[in-house]
């Protein structure tokens, strides 16, 4: 499985510069959406730009399962921004896009997770809860996380 995991992908995103160069890009900026503060995000985007990859942008939240489910399929990298672990969890959970990225990683895609983004791969995401607030309509009986890893990220 190729997972590039970070605290700030624009500062660090360019130590892979051969796995995006003009390439295809899933970029996933769900987990910001109900935060303060997102330069990290317009930063992420421009990193991409720069690196000549070709960026699709969408909100799982949002969009219908067959639409992310076409998304994923086309890209060769699947980019999850930093933001509320809980809310980019609980929606991974409810669209079914935790299952769409993991048949994707399983066909060698590499998945970059950013704050975030990197959280939500370990086995659980409840240690996090003390810098992450759980939104009020967050939806899951657990607290489980993509289970990708074996330990746990702390951005």
């Amino acid at each position: 499985m190729k997972l590039f995991l970070c605290s700030h992908f624009s500062s660090v995103g360019s130590l892979i510069k051969e796995e995006i160069d003009n390439k295809k890009v899933a970029f996933i900026p769900t987990a910001s959406l109900r935060e303060g503060y997102t330069g990290y995000v317009g930063s992420a985007r421009k990193l991409f730009n720069k690196l000549g990859a070709a960026v699709t942008e969408i909100d799982i939240s949002t969009e219908a399962y067959l639409t992310i489910q076409s998304v994923f399929e086309d890209a060769d990298v699947i980019y999850f921004t930093g933001g509320n672990s809980f809310f980019l969890m609980d929606q991974l959970r409810k669209t079914g896009t935790d299952e769409i990225l993991k048949k994707e990683l399983e066909k060698g895609k590499l998945m970059i997770g950013e704050s975030a983004g990197a959280i939500i791969c370990a086995p659980t995401i409840q240690y996090i809860e003390q810098m992450d607030e759980k939104p009020e309509d967050y939806s899951q009986e657990d607290d489980a996380g993509l289970d990708l890893i074996d330990f746990y990220v702390l951005p």
